[in-house]
């Protein structure tokens, strides 16, 4: 993101922080992982809401209510306590969203006008379902943004010359199948511009969009599912925090 983001926080770690996932991998530390990842940059841990993705349609908008939020509980220490959602939403100063990856993309959305963010998890599955346009249509609906404002930043993914298939692959889902490119006896498929034309088609402006040139595939410092699973690497999931300060 530019300098009209200077009053938010927009931060991804790295597998030096530690696996931040109650679920995947090696867990017994990252409770503490979580913690110390936020507090390096301020955050205080019972002003964090982290998400549960289940490559759905959810979006939630979070809010301070007596200490509680309206979708759930901030400073989650369970895994039951997080929030089932892909997307949240927030026009709340100081308090942190959280998204878990490994290798989807987590997208980062500030409105400088209305002083909203969102935070998404873009999947294959996910963006199958027209969750980017999804969410514009929400903050559209629910905050009354104007998506020329919007300004996004998508951090580390796997890149499409990693996330690769042997042929023959089922029938792929209309979003998709635009972003698919055969080569010899394999395919590969560009989620990143599968999802950023559904942006764009919404409003968003091509220059309002920043794109980490991370991929989690072949980056030591990065977790990688597919990486796990092609090449015996440690599995994990890597933490977003997105906040207003």
């Amino acid at each position: 993101m530019n300098n009209a983001t200077a009053n938010i926080l927009c931060e991804t770690s790295t597998i030096a922080d530690g696996n931040m996932s109650f679920r995947v991998g090696e867990t017994h530390n990252s409770l503490e992982n979580r913690k110390q990842f936020l507090a390096r940059h301020a955050v205080d841990f019972k002003n964090h809401v982290c998400m549960k993705c289940n490559h759905e349609s959810t979006i939630s908008t979070i809010y301070r209510t007596n200490g509680a939020s309206k979708a759930g509980i901030f400073g989650a220490e369970k895994q039951e306590q997080m929030i089932l959602s892909e997307v949240l939403a927030t026009q709340e100063k100081g308090l942190a969203l959280m998204l878990l990856t490994a290798d989807c993309l987590p997208v980062s959305f500030f409105d400088p006008v209305t002083q909203t963010i969102a935070l998404a998890h873009f999947s294959r599955q996910t963006i199958a379902q027209l969750l980017p346009q999804k969410t514009i249509s929400f903050l559209r609906e629910e905050y009354k943004i104007d998506p020329s404002n919007l300004l996004i930043h998508i951090g580390p993914h796997i890149h499409t010359d990693s996330y690769t298939f042997p042929l023959p692959q089922p029938d792929l889902p209309p979003a998709i199948v635009p972003f698919v490119f055969k080569t010899g006896a394999h395919v590969s498929i560009d989620i990143l511009s599968a999802c950023t034309h559904q942006l764009t088609e919404e409003g968003i402006l091509p220059g309002n969009i920043s794109t980490s040139d991370i991929d989690t595939a072949t980056s030591s410092d990065h977790f990688s599912h597919y990486r796990s699973k092609k090449q015996n690497a440690p599995e994990g999931r890597l933490a977003t925090i997105l906040m207003l300060r």
